[in-house]
């Protein structure tokens, strides 16, 4: 069983096993249940839908070493009413309701079709295995608008008018001062371009609904060797792998490097964003933008006061749309805290999209457009960490191209401008930077 946020995982099995052929063509289809509360697909106006990633990590119980599973792009089962899809690389799949729709979902008797035998599991070898669910937003393809023409520090506008500067394709961007260039004050001036392959936000993808909580950063933890574990737990947790504990769980994980964060995207499959794809999600394609504003498209901000069942998986707050540091707690809240039934953008500090926590409660960690963050060209990571438990995925932010990741959207520790989704002043950060506040969230590329 795997929980994270508000989904649940259960009544997972191995079933169907086949032997026939070569035995990296040999399978057996993981069967689980799964569930969540407020999903949604809508085909009018914001026009997405929610979903979850899942992915598969297995252990031969001749070992103490958890590796990734590989999935096969056909064979799953869908229960009524959802989609189970797969993705092209094998690392983990989709689900997500079928037809438009709000509310609780529970799909029970969901399939993914694993490939033991190309991952070098023998037939007659007893393994244990372990669905992992994380509950994602889908951003749509489409044009939006970059940056703002209002006093957000360093923000993105058009070189000559300054204007906010339209994204209208994945193509490559020409940076300067003149006339339709895109340019920013500062971590930005001296890029000619930034090349095709950088992740712009006009392409479909999806992004985590919230920033990872300490439960999901503690499964990351328990599925390493104890050194490892010691090493990048940064969290507080407490015990020994595969039981380690941490207090909180719900709450967002705060107080990791960029390095943690980025392990824990690979170890998941997924790839860190990039501050183009931070401000699509939150303004939405084809808004105009409103000057100042926060992730919800307004300047109304109220800090969060009146918790109740601080820490704990029924956390509330009775006042306030956001976690930050004047007069707010100095602590992250519970992920998804301020959603409830009947809140809305404003209330619940939602992204157009949906998708929440995006100004305040933990930093936001981007891919910079700058000189080494340009080079960034979406790499999915593949669970595989390297010998220290590092993310090792090529063209992502590393020791050799540092000062790659810019952190966006403020926290629970940061005054209320940071929180301005175009404020850029938050600082170009390298990559073994320990805060207090840095958290981490994860998309994939749309397929």
């Amino acid at each position: 069983m795997a929980i994270a946020n508000d989904v649940v995982v259960t009544n997972v099995s191995l079933i169907n096993q086949n032997t026939s052929g070569p035995l990296n063509t040999h399978y057996s289809d993981v069967q689980f249940s799964i569930s969540w509360k407020n999903s949604w697909r809508t085909s009018t106006n914001e026009s997405n839908y929610d979903g979850c990633w899942l992915f598969i990590k297995y252990r031969k119980q001749s070992t103490s070493v958890w590796l990734h599973a590989t999935l096969n792009i056909s064979g799953q089962v869908s229960p009524a009413g959802s989609v189970v899809k797969p993705a092209a690389d094998g690392k983990g799949a989709f689900v997500y309701p079928s037809a438009n729709g709000m509310g609780d979902v529970n799909y029970n008797n969901a399939t993914l079709r694993w490939n033991y035998g190309n991952d070098g599991v023998l037939d007659n070898e007893k393994v244990e295995i372990r669905v992992y669910a994380v509950e994602m937003v889908n951003i749509p393809q489409g044009a939006f608008n970059l940056g703002n023409a209002s006093l957000e520090s360093y923000h993105f506008k058009d070189g000559a008018s300054g204007s906010w500067f339209p994204v209208t394709s994945e193509n490559e961007i020409t940076c300067g001062t003149a006339s339709g260039q895109l340019y920013a004050d500062y971590y930005f001036t001296s890029l000619p371009t930034i090349p095709a392959a950088y992740p712009k936000g006009f392409k479909s993808y999806w992004i985590m609904k919230y920033e990872f909580s300490n439960q999901q950063y503690l499964d990351f933890l328990n599925t390493l060797d104890q050194t490892s574990a010691n090493a990048i737990n940064s969290i507080g947790a407490t015990g020994s792998v595969p039981n380690m504990v941490i207090t909180f769980p719900e709450r967002a994980a705060v107080g990791i490097t960029p390095l943690n964060s980025l392990s824990w995207l690979d170890w998941a499959a997924m790839r860190p964003m990039t501050e183009f794809e931070y401000e699509k999600a939150c303004r939405g394609a084809n808004n105009t933008p409103s000057p100042l504003e926060y992730a919800w498209g307004n300047t109304t901000l109220t800090v969060i006061s009146g918790g109740t069942n601080i820490g704990a998986n029924n956390e509330t707050w009775l006042n306030g749309n956001a976690n930050y540091l004047t007069g707010g707690p100095y602590t992250p809240m519970r992920c998804g805290a301020l959603a409830t039934a009947t809140s809305d953008r404003t209330q619940s500090g939602a992204s157009f999209y949906g998708v929440m926590e995006m100004s305040g409660n933990a930093l936001e960690l981007t891919v910079c457009a700058n000189n080494n963050g340009s080079t960034f060209t979406g790499n999915h990571g593949d669970g595989v960490l390297d010998a220290q438990s590092n993310a090792n995925t090529p063209t992502w932010p590393s020791l050799t191209n540092d000062y790659s990741m810019i952190i966006r959207g403020g926290s629970f520790a940061s005054p209320n401008f940071y929180l301005q989704m175009c404020n850029r002043s938050g600082g170009v950060l390298y990559i073994n930077y320990s805060s207090v506040d840095i958290g981490g969230r994860g998309v994939r590329t749309a397929e």
